[in-house]
């Protein structure tokens, strides 16, 4: 990087004048401030916007966010020199790419200048000894000179042209080859200058994000030294605050347990009243559901024998329907050849023996016939057997899903009202690691019908809980398939 930046001197001033004014951001400060929410819990940090309480933050603010824009300004207007120059660097590196390519084309095509001339020059030679043969020719001697003069320029004039074609197709291909190298060449100029300009921009963006965590760093500093001063003011005035309200919680929670103390027996009464009526309703309801289920089981069982008894007798019916049909064409078959018998005793014989083998062939198929609708009647009733199985089956995992399903609503619906009470419960001082077991009944629209306290040891934290659950109301409403309206909470300090 530095290297780079020392080929382009511009880019490094103006990286330098960056530097200098990221550099001022670590005079910046502000004031954070943890508000304490009133219910124990500490709210995440904010900052404080008041320009009546930190006129000077707010003035500091602004300056350092004009410097930022300047510095942001001028860091984009290095990054754009730096992208010219080596936009221009590129440029020259592929101009020299191209000159190179055309020299050497230039070097390609004089050569073919120069085997072309040696072609002619080849030709022009073979012309003049044609034009020696010729002149020769008077004599036998002359004749025989002219003839191998004649095949010596055709020799020659062959091997010139294949020597030309030769020298053109080596050009060719040397032209060819260098286009290729150049361009080959200037896309791996364009490559290397963009991997450089993305590596470039990927170290200062680097270096500018280290630059900003500095400056949050020692932002986040300041701003904690600050706090510190003011949450000491905070916790001073909140202490005698909190004193004094405690005061009066403990005056309020003693006037509340003693109105409370004289309900208490009144509200016991009517609680238990309310759970034997509640535990006779429950125990009615599902003896009915028992009775219910009992007499459906027993429907099934009933339809179940019918279809089995009319099957049976269905298939008894078509087998006497079969023998009735092979006795009468047993008794046809003997009355014709009885008649036939004075005639051809051979022939009634014969016709006697064919019946008796049809008579058994056709039992047989019948007895086949009775057997596979035994079969099928066996199976059918194995096969509603294990549907009626199946959906008392799929019914039981439904009820059990049903049951699971109430069970986690019903539990996150104590949730819901315990982080909701929680939130406005005040426990008094000094109770710190008592519990409370409270059964609360809520109505469908989230109202407390009855609150009863199944373990508790402190009256004046008793007395704190169901205040908090009165001040509460309304609670969360119940979920739909939530049909249990009672809820044992227990709170904790």
């Amino acid at each position: 990087m530095i290297k780079s930046l020392l080929r382009h001197p511009v880019a490094l001033l103006l990286t330098i004048i960056l530097h200098v004014l990221i550099a001022l951001l670590f005079v910046v400060s502000f004031n954070i401030n943890v508000i304490d929410s009133g219910d124990g819990q500490v709210t995440p940090v904010q900052l404080i916007v008041d320009n009546a309480a930190v006129p000077s933050v707010t003035s500091d603010v602004a300056e350092s966010l004009a410097d930022l824009k300047q510095s942001e300004s001028l860091r984009i207007a290095a990054e754009e020199l730096a992208k010219a120059e080596l936009e221009r660097k590129e440029q020259e590196d592929a101009e020299k790419a191209s000159a190179a390519a055309a020299s050497q084309a230039a070097v390609l095509r004089k050569e073919a200048e120069d085997a072309e001339a040696r072609t002619q020059r080849a030709a022009e030679e073979a012309k003049q000894a044609k034009l020696e043969a010729e002149q020769e020719s008077k004599t036998k001697a002359a004749q025989e000179a002219k003839v191998r003069a004649a095949q010596l320029a055709e020799e020659k004039a062959k091997q010139a042209a294949q020597e030309e074609a030769d020298r053109k197709r080596v050009a060719e291909v040397a032209r060819k080859e260098a286009a290729v190298q150049a361009a080959l060449a200037a896309k791996k100029v364009k490559e290397a200058a963009e991997a450089r300009a993305a590596q470039e921009a990927k170290k200062k963006a680097a270096e500018a994000k280290r630059i900003q965590e500095i400056v949050a760093a020692k932002v986040r500093a300041e701003a904690l030294k600050k706090k510190q001063e003011q949450d000491k003011a905070r916790a001073k005035a909140a202490k005698e605050a909190e004193a004094l309200r405690a005061k009066k919680q403990r005056e309020e929670q003693a006037r509340i347990a003693k109105q409370k103390a004289e309900e208490e027996k009144r509200k016991r009464d009517a609680e238990n009243k309310r759970l034997a009526k509640e535990r006779a309703d429950k125990a009615l309801v599902a003896k009915r559901r028992a009775e219910f289920e009992a007499k459906k089981k027993e429907d099934a069982r009933q339809k179940k024998l019918a279809a089995d008894k009319a099957a049976a007798e269905k298939v008894r019916l078509a087998a006497e329907k079969v023998r009735l049909a092979a006795e009468q064409a047993r008794k046809k078959k003997e009355a014709i050849a009885k008649a036939q018998a004075d005639r051809a005793r051979k022939a009634a014989e014969a016709k006697r023996a064919a019946a008796a083998a049809k008579r058994a062939q056709e039992a047989k198929r019948a007895k086949a016939e009775a057997d596979r609708k035994r079969v099928e009647a066996a199976r059918r009733r194995a096969e509603e057997k294990r549907k009626i199985e199946a959906a008392a089956a799929a019914a039981a995992n439904q009820r059990r899903a049903d049951q699971q399903a109430q069970q986690r609503a019903l539990k996150q619906w104590g949730d819901q009202i315990t982080r909701h009470v929680r939130q406005r419960w005040y426990p008094p001082p000094g109770t710190s690691g008592l519990l409370a077991k409270v059964q609360v009944q809520v109505s469908s629209s989230g109202y407390i019908k009855g609150i009863r306290f199944v373990e508790c040891r402190d009256q004046g934290f008793c007395a704190s809980i169901e205040d908090a659950f009165k001040r509460s109301e309304p609670l969360p409403s119940p979920p739909r398939n939530v049909f249990e309206r009672t809820l044992m909470i227990t709170m904790d300090n």
